[in-house]
């Protein structure tokens, strides 16, 4: 097996540092050093220390493995891209799919969920189907479909249109008006899947949204403000968190989980033009249950 190799030199001795390879969880790093100086060193035996093992986030699961793409579901608590600091979808993905013939796999990301929203993503496995993808979430032929408990009685299915923005230095959208700056248009459609009763006898539904554009928080913001505000969303108005009345909040979510979850996404494969259909579960956990849909 080959090696990374690093050598330095610091007071006179050389330290030659072996690192295994990358997207290996666990190995050793070796080393080595020297006390000649001058010509080529011959080096002393090596030291061993051994690497502690790192954690094994559960694995994302891969709804479909294409040597040209990757749909899988994104998990709640995890954002899609990151910066290298911070874990997201992109580098886990990464990491589970590094062996020995693909040191160094591509996961290209052509499109995004928040980080506590679910459900189907779907990334490129080289550049050109990067661009092929990203062309396509460009000119609205790709197929998103969401499901989300909402608080309230909507009606039985409808259509909304709505211009919005994204509010100035801050994370998070609102309602405008067609001249202000950066506002765009935002349209959805939806139908009504079932309705329960909650635990403070409030009616809750679950809706079936079919997305027209593809605004940030755009599903949030649009049923927030008719009065119908996602379940745990406080950023738009929700009153009742995630979890049942009787339960205790997750410590380890770093936001409040919301009941909206990305179900469906279609698009073209992005060398043969095929229509390629994938459907995401919904977690298991409240307020999704094992219902079937």
């Amino acid at each position: 097996m080959k090696h990374n190799i690093r050598t330095c030199w610091f007071r006179g001795r050389c330290f030659s540092f072996f690192f295994a390879p990358t997207g290996l969880l666990s190995g050793a790093v070796v080393w080595c050093y020297c006390r000649s100086i001058g010509s080529r060193p011959q080096a002393s035996p090596c030291n061993v220390l051994p690497v502690p093992k790192m954690h094994d986030p559960k694995a994302i699961e891969i709804l479909i493995d294409d040597p040209w793409f990757l749909v899988v579901n994104k998990p709640i608590d995890l954002l899609t891209q990151a910066i290298d600091t911070l874990p997201s979808l992109q580098s886990r993905l990464i990491e589970q799919q590094t062996n020995e013939a693909n040191p160094e796999p591509f996961i290209g990301i052509p499109h995004r969920l928040d980080r506590m929203t679910s459900g189907t993503v779907v990334v490129a496995r080289n550049r050109k189907s990067l661009r092929q993808l990203c062309q396509q979430f460009a000119t609205r032929i790709v197929g998103k479909e969401y499901l989300a408990w909402v608080s309230g009685n909507p009606p039985s299915q409808g259509a909304w249109e709505d211009s919005m923005r994204k509010v100035p230095n801050e994370p998070r959208a609102e309602l405008s008006s067609l001249d202000q700056e950066h506002s765009r248009t935002a349209t959805l459609e939806y139908r009504v899947l079932r309705q329960r009763t909650g635990p403070k006898n409030q009616l809750e539904s679950l809706l079936l949204i079919q997305l027209g554009t593809g605004r940030m928080h755009q599903i949030r913001l649009q049923c927030g403000s008719r009065g119908f505000p996602i379940l745990g969303d406080r950023l738009y108005g929700s009153q009742k968190p995630w979890i049942p009345e009787t339960g205790t909040p997750n410590p380890e979510y770093r936001e409040p989980p919301i009941a909206l979850h990305a179900f469906r996404l279609t698009f073209h494969h992005p060398q043969t033009a095929e229509r390629i259909s994938a459907t995401a579960p919904p977690p298991a956990e409240f307020p999704w249950g094992n219902e079937p849909l």
